[in-house]
């Protein structure tokens, strides 16, 4: 995200005196879906007595490629299914436009 995309809105709320809330998500990339089947070799110190056994993935790892881009197309879907649309300004930038109340 860019930093000027942090200071506008923050302007904004000060000069408005509008709410702001801040939100930190853990393991957010750990919440996406995998669209394609991935496997990947044991970890040190898991055993198994099958020759050359190898683990599938039903989540994204951090370390893996798609785990970006899977997280944010599921976070993109849940925030136009709200009305959240795209800044023009910036792709980072999710607005949501209200009609002021009358």
């Amino acid at each position: 995200m860019k930093l000027t995309t942090i200071r506008t809105p923050m302007a904004m709320a000060v000069k408005e005196g509008w709410k702001m809330h801040q939100l930190d998500v853990n393991n957010a990339f750990l919440h996406g879906d995998l669209h394609e089947e991935i496997y990947m070799k044991l970890s040190l110190g898991v055993h198994s007595t099958l020759p050359d056994a190898v683990c599938k993935l039903n989540k994204p790892l951090y370390s893996l490629k798609q785990t970006s881009r899977q997280w944010y197309a599921k976070l993109t879907k849940v925030l136009y299914a709200k009305g959240y649309m795209h800044s023009s300004h910036d792709y980072s930038l999710f607005v949501l436009r209200r009609q002021p109340a009358q």
